[in-house]
Order: structure tokens, then C-alpha cells, then sequence
């Protein structure tokens, strides 16, 4: 054996003492990303979620999660609940209340629990309108099955689901096709679908433009081969996701998503990682705010959708709304163009419509007949917010694509046989980030200077991050 592989040996007998590989992993993310770990997140602004403010401070104290991922929740259901009823006035006319999240956390920060809270009376719906549109599909078979020749066909019955945890943008397009016309896409594991099909290099932009139009105006137009013609107006679909920091870099990275408006139409939080918990059981169902929460989400999902959303009424601004509206518009302007948010400037330039949405949304869950400043100024806040995150993510390293590339190496060597792997065959079958030589020696660049891999003899083995590294020689 040469001297470089009886070192290569060494090396990966160090690699291999009783270690958990989860935990190397981990350590190798702070290593890779340092500025993830004991990050200053801004402060959420709770008080602006006007009548969901209650129900988050409730969640986050209870069940021991940032303010800023349990807000982000619960905006996305009201989204949800709201959208299919109302519109909402903005400086160009009547918009949708559909808003696009982007929450960051790490595993373990609560990402479930606030997602699990914040949709918990929509799940059991849906959970009850399987049931019954089940029985309904069965009645529709005997009825095919029973008719007489020169009966009516039976009508179909429609797919009430309004909720799905995963979808590509055919499938989207089928369910706002033949289903009601409010839907959502909330899942607490976005890695799926960043790193699915319809979001893989050669399809981003075909996803983007499918969801940057029905965040637009909600206009389905299609036309297919196979499937024949879609045209369907008035459709609406709420969005949110949320993924581990490192898992969502690729995408928040790609400067096309964001030059064709896909990241800009999303409204993002990036809380701190959550301060180790207490050994307290979480029961939602106890908590008074949450309970009313969940009451005024039974009587909106109680409301009969229209075929057509772009046929409800638009929330109006009242005056004191408008005349802040008009000064934000201006700022927002000023800033985007010449000053401190130039690095964020296709947000910034929608930062206007995110308000009144955000606005509309608020007060349609409140059952209130306009937008007042007061829910305005709270619109205007959560923007803001929404806004300095782009910042960080650009300014703290959540965009950093080596330091995702080579994260992803280091997970893919230490699943290999003695956390090691010929060049070779890293090129042929290891992430597909990695899968040409100049991305591979990038990636294990990256690696040897942070201390986490060794390359001898045309093979790569992931060594233990240093610190854990020395507590196990």
C-alpha cells in the first residue's frame, strides 16, 4: 500500500470511531455556513398580525417556537381561508389575496409544530370532505353504471381539496382546473419540491412563470396535446414553504428565479434557531387565543367558493390606508432605486402590492369591510420585515451555493462504505451538483480547506468535523 493510502487509511479510521453521522453532518453545516449559527435575526413585528397576533404569541410561548415561523404559519392559512372570498384594492387595481411564503429553520426549530397548529382546523376539514367525496365518487360509479340509454349522463362531483403538501405545475394546473378554485401548497419539508422535477435546472423557469402568473391574476390558459384546452379566470393559490437554510440555496441563489420575479412575489422569514427547549408537552387545543383562532377559521372555510374569485368583491382602502400606501409606494421607490435596498430592488418594487395583500388578508380574516391605516401600518411592517430578510439572505450566507455543494458532498461520502469514495464515480452517480469535474473539485476545494475531507489516490473520504474530531482521538 502506498504511503498516501496508508494516510488515506488512518485518516478514514478516524473518520469512523463510534460517531453519529447526523451529527457530523451538522457540525460540518456550521463549519460550511458559520455565519447560520448564533445568527441576529431582526424582530418579528407580532402586533402587526393584528387578529392573528393573539394566536402567535400563544403558539410561539407554548409550543417553544420563533415568533417569526408560527406568524409566517398562520398568514399562509389566513391566505388560504381568505383568498377564495374577497380581493383587496392596490395602487393598480384589484389583486388577489394570495400570498407566497418562504420560512428558513432548521430541523428541530419547530417548523411542524407551527405549521401543524396554524392548519389544524383546515386539515380536519379536509380530513371530513374526503370522507365525504368518497361516498359522493361512489354514487357517481353506480349512477355511470345504472343509466339508461337515453338518460343524462351523471355530473361528476368536484374535488373539495383546497390543500396539498407537495405538487408539480401540471398537476396544480389539473387541480385548479377541475377543483375549487382557492387552493394551497403549504409543507414543512420544501427540500421535495426545490430539488423536485419542476424545479430542476432545465424546468425552473416554466414552474416560475406558472406561479408568477396565478400569483398575478390567477388566470389558468393551457393548451395541451394530451389534455386539450384550459382557460380558467378567478383561480388562487396560497403558498407556503418551509426548508433548512442549506437545503434552499440552490434555488434562492438562481439569479433568473429572481430577474423573473419568482422570489420577489414571496414573503420570507429567516427567525433565529430556537434556544433549547423545556420538557413541556404542547396542546394547542388549551390555549383560549388559539381556540378562537380556529373557531374563525371553521366559519371561513363554511363559506361556499365562487367558480370565479376574480368576481369578489375587492376590500377597499380607506383614506388613512391609501394616503400610507401612497408614502410607502414612494419610499419603497426611492430606496430600490438609489439607496439601501438596491440589492433587493425586484422586492422592494413589490413591496407596495405585498402590503396590501398582506393588508386585505388581515382584514378579510378579521371580518372587516375595509383595509384601516392600522391594519395598513401592520401590513407595511410585516414587509418590511420580509424585506430585511432578503437582505440576510443575501448578506448572511443562506445564498452561498459552494458551501451548499459541498455540504452536499460531505452528506453523500459519509453514507459511502468507510465515508469514502473514488473521483471516479462521484462524477457518475454522487449529487447531481457535483456531477462534472470542475463542480466536484470546487466542492472538495471547499471541503479540505474547511478540514472535512482528505483526497489521496483519486479518492475522497469525509473526515470528523475538527472539533468532534479531537474529542474522539
Amino acid at each position: 500500500m502506498s504511503a498516501a493510502l496508508q494516510d488515506l487509511a488512518r485518516l478514514r479510521d478516524v473518520a469512523m470511531p463510534p460517531m453519529d453521522r447526523a451529527q457530523a453532518i451538522e457540525a460540518a453545516r456550521v463549519v460550511l455556513a458559520p455565519s447560520l449559527r448564533d445568527r441576529k435575526a431582526p424582530d418579528y413585528p407580532v402586533a402587526a398580525l393584528g387578529p392573528l397576533a393573539p394566536a402567535c404569541e400563544a403558539i410561539a410561548r407554548a409550543g417553544q417556537v420563533q415568533p417569526a415561523m408560527v406568524g409566517q404559519t398562520l398568514l399562509g392559512a389566513a391566505s388560504l381561508l381568505t383568498q377564495g372570498l374577497f380581493n383587496v384594492e392596490t395602487m393598480n387595481g384589484a389583486r388577489p389575496l394570495s400570498l407566497y411564503l418562504l420560512t428558513l429553520g432548521d430541523s428541530g426549530d419547530g417548523k411542524s409544530t407551527a405549521q401543524g397548529a396554524a392548519l389544524a382546523p383546515v386539515t380536519e376539514w379536509q380530513r371530513q370532505q374526503a370522507r365525504e367525496y368518497g361516498q359522493d365518487q361512489r354514487e357517481f360509479e353506480r349512477a355511470k353504471a345504472t343509466r339508461k340509454k337515453n338518460d343524462d349522463p351523471p355530473e361528476a362531483p368536484q374535488c373539495p381539496f383546497r390543500l396539498v403538501g407537495d405538487a408539480t405545475v401540471e398537476g396544480l394546473r389539473r387541480d385548479l382546473d377541475s377543483g375549487v378554485c382557492s387552493q394551497g401548497v403549504f409543507t414543512d419539508e420544501a427540500a421535495a419540491i426545490l430539488s423536485g422535477y419542476g424545479m430542476s435546472a432545465d424546468h425552473r423557469s416554466k414552474t416560475a412563470g406558472v406561479f408568477s402568473k396565478l400569483w398575478d391574476s390567477g388566470h389558468l390558459s393551457v393548451s395541451r396535446v394530451t389534455g386539450g384546452r384550459v382557460e380558467r379566470y378567478g383561480r388562487r393559490l396560497a403558498l407556503h414553504w418551509l426548508i433548512q437554510p442549506m437545503a434552499a440555496s440552490e434555488t434562492i441563489a438562481d439569479p433568473m428565479l429572481s430577474a423573473l420575479g419568482f422570489w420577489p412575489r414571496f414573503l420570507a422569514a429567516w427567525p433565529e434557531q430556537q434556544a433549547p427547549r423545556l420538557a413541556q408537552p404542547f396542546r394547542p387545543e388549551t390555549l383560549p387565543a388559539v381556540s378562537e383562532y380556529w373557531r374563525r377559521c371553521d366559519e371561513l372555510l363554511a363559506e361556499a367558493l365562487p367558480d370565479d374569485a376574480g368576481d369578489c368583491a375587492a376590500l377597499p382602502l380607506a383614506d388613512d390606508a391609501r394616503a400610507l400606501l401612497g408614502r410607502a409606494f414612494e419610499s419603497f421607490e426611492l430606496e430600490a432605486r438609489r439607496g439601501g435596498l438596491r440589492p433587493v430592488k425586484p422586492f422592494a418594487l413589490r413591496a407596495s402590492e405585498q402590503a396590501c395583500r398582506v393588508a386585505g388578508v388581515l382584514a378579510a380574516f378579521a371580518g372587516d369591510a375595509r383595509v384601516t391605516g392600522e391594519t395598513m401600518r401592520g401590513a407595511l411592517a410585516l414587509v418590511a420585515y420580509s424585506l430585511k430578510t432578503w437582505q440576510a439572505f443575501i448578506d448572511e450566507g443562506a445564498t452561498d451555493q459552494r458551501g451548499a455543494d459541498a455540504l452536499r458532498l460531505y452528506q453523500y461520502l459519509t453514507d459511502r462504505p468507510g465515508w469514502g469514495e473514488q473521483l471516479a464515480v462521484i462524477v457518475n452517480s454522487g449529487p447531481v451538483c457535483v456531477r462534472s469535474k470542475d463542480k466536484r473539485d470546487a466542492a472538495l476545494a471547499v471541503l479540505e480547506a474547511a478540514g472535512l475531507v482528505a483526497v489521496a489516490e483519486r479518492m475522497a473520504v469525509a473526515l470528523v468535523p475538527q472539533s468532534d474530531r479531537s474529542a474522539t482521538t
